[in-house]
């Protein structure tokens, strides 16, 4: 896949930055301080817009428990200032893309910077909020908040990934950081959800590190520049002859697909990915010093859907929600062999909204309690061992008379798991320098479709068909 040029916009879509290197001395490094917002519009409030929306025991606070760590207000009320909303993603709105999140243990903005990590002194960009497991001792669901700012260090699966999001085809999205100059060459872990809300299949996107004008021209950075994507350790990628992602050891240059859905039990997951057992469905990766290329998606993907799926274009599953709580994990069950519409199925529709036929990937659909607030769930078999059987009609009825079996999107089709390096040094010779040992610098990420490479979803008609335009909208409404 070509990798995209360097594009000139003046349609800033979203904020933040990342780090910088070169060979420099000590002196002329630089840390990261802020996300620079100035050209980010917050979006309207989620806070209960929905007339049924009802709070409940997961929602409540005791009143003056937590703060703030974006604007230092305290709990009142027992609600937190910013508000809650159930099922509805808080966002930042721009015209190419946003950065989203779901209030609970992660608030707004949706992302933040953290400088010498309180238990590891690593710097990483992440998401905004609370560690949740930092209340261990906690007896009710209500006190399961956290009460520790994120930091890079945080346990697995504690909602530590910033979420954005792209809304048009090769329109890009910006995310604008503010930095000083240290004494140190810094380096930053960038924990990054990426999600395609473009209403078209995408083939790939490229991220790039440069710089914006004040006129929102963007140029992406030289080599040496003092901008450049990393290892873990600090050794940097080369423009000349960059580094494929299955040559950096996991965790340090992916771009992934939910576990849940596809991969081999590894040591974060005791369980199988629910469409194949096997193989983990992934972005290749090709990494350069300033800017990283998808090499395409992995075929176990491409084989089953085709390229890579907008979020208004998800396929239908149904979950069992294993704790009773609807907010965290819920194990994915049955999927919608058809155009699945989530709420006509949660309104009761027949057939739970699927026009075709449910089935399961797993070896049958059968739950055991083991009668300690644990369930087994039967295994999935993939479809390199058999093809998916359906789910009979008593099946279906009975699921639908039980809350803890939801239809609805499985929405991580839509999402990436992106796990990248940079490091952040000297600023001299940065066209945004303002000359009193401060910059900025821009990561911006562009997804493509290139319908000389596009497989199409099995059953449908040429990929070229997916893309619908390329044009951005004026406005974005949420």
């Amino acid at each position: 896949m070509k990798r995209a040029k360097s594009m000139i916009s003046t349609a800033i879509a979203i904020g933040v930055a990342v780090g910088t290197l070169a060979t420099f001395n000590a002196a002329e490094a630089s840390q990261i301080t802020s996300w620079d917002m100035s050209s980010v519009e917050i979006g309207p409030s989620t806070t209960v817009t929905d007339p049924d929306f009802v709070f409940d025991q997961y929602n409540y606070i005791p009143e003056g428990s937590l703060t703030d760590p974006n604007t230092g207000a305290v709990a009142t009320g027992g609600f937190m200032p910013s508000g809650y909303a159930k099922y509805v993603v808080g966002a930042n709105f721009f015209t190419n893309g946003a950065m989203t999140w779901k209030e609970r243990d992660t608030q707004g903005p949706g992302l933040s910077i953290v400088n010498n990590d309180d238990v590891t002194g690593e710097n990483c960009i992440m998401s905004a909020g609370w560690n949740p497991d930092s209340t261990p001792d906690a007896l009710e669901m209500s006190d399961w908040w956290g009460v520790d700012v994120k930091q890079c260090s945080d346990p697995w699966q504690s909602s530590k990934r910033f979420k954005m999001v792209s809304y048009v085809l090769d329109g890009s999205v910006d995310l604008t950081f503010q930095v000083s100059e240290t004494a140190t060459e810094e380096i930053y872990r960038i924990l990054e959800k990426y999600g395609n809300h473009t209403g078209e299949r995408v083939t790939g996107y490229t991220t790039q590190l440069g710089f914006l004008d004040a006129n929102g021209n963007f140029t992406e950075a030289l080599p040496g520049q003092g901008l450049s994507f990393c290892l873990r350790n600090g050794s940097k990628f080369s423009n000349t002859a960059p580094t494929p992602s299955s040559m950096a050891n996991q965790g340090e240059l992916d771009s992934l697909m939910a576990h849940g859905l596809f991969g081999a039990p590894d040591k974060h997951h005791t369980s199988s990915g629910y469409f194949n057992p096997y193989v983990r469905a992934t972005f290749g990766l090709l990494a350069g010093e300033t800017y990283i290329e998808t090499t395409g998606l992995s075929q176990v993907h491409r084989d089953m859907f085709g390229e890579w799926l907008p979020a208004d274009q998800m396929k239908g599953g149904y979950f069992f929600d294993m704790d009773g709580i609807v907010y965290t994990d819920n194990a994915l069950m049955a999927s919608c062999d058809g155009v699945f519409d989530e709420a006509a199925a949660l309104a009761g529709a027949p057939n739970a909204g699927c026009d075709g036929t449910w089935v399961t990937y797993r070896e049958s659909v059968d739950v055991v309690d083991n009668g300690d607030g644990t369930w087994t769930i039967p295994p999935s078999v993939g479809t390199d061992v058999r093809q998916p059987i359906p789910v009979d009609a008593a099946t279906l009825e009975a699921w639908a008379s039980d809350p803890l079996w939801i239809p609805g999107d499985i929405d991580d089709l839509a999402n990436v798991n992106v796990n990248t390096y940079m490091t952040v040094g000297n600023i001299d010779s940065w066209p945004t320098n303002d000359g009193n040992g401060n910059a900025s610098f821009t990561i911006r990420i562009t997804p493509t479709f290139d319908a000389t490479v596009a497989q199409a979803e099995p059953g449908t008609t040429d990929p070229q068909d997916f893309v619908v335009s390329i044009t951005a909208p004026t406005t974005v409404t949420p």
